[in-house]
């Protein structure tokens, strides 16, 4: 008779929370992903655009006064992630998930054209 009881009541608190759960904002079910973007040895400074792009969906960030970037994806899998810098728009491919994830990128030229490693 006890269990009975435990399940009803635990059904009820379901049910009325279920609204308040599908209020909560998108990123409280999203992974995040988030790093620093350096040139060489030095951070890539502030306002550095960077798009994550997963499952179709473009995801934008912008650096901050430190280089980093910070962005919540509700996609896991594969996804590209994309810096414009200095009239540039390298690519490297990343992979989102369930929980956080740094990706400390360094930008590199090589005969004019940069590109994106990881650190």
């Amino acid at each position: 008779m006890r269990r009975i009881a435990i399940w009803f009541l635990f059904m009820v608190a379901l049910q009325e929370s279920a609204p308040y759960i599908m209020s909560l904002p998108p990123f409280a079910f999203a992974g995040e992903i988030y790093g620093d973007i350096k040139e060489g040895e030095r951070s890539a400074g502030q306002g550095i655009k960077v798009e994550i792009i997963c499952g179709g969906k473009t995801y934008p960030a912008e650096t901050d006064k430190y280089g980093s970037y910070r962005q919540y994806v509700s996609e896991q899998g594969k996804c590209t992630l994309m810096v414009y810098y200095k009239e540039q728009s390298p690519v490297i491919e990343i992979y989102s998930y369930e929980g956080s994830v740094r990706y400390n990128i360094v930008l590199e030229i090589k005969d004019g054209q940069y590109s994106l490693r990881r650190e």
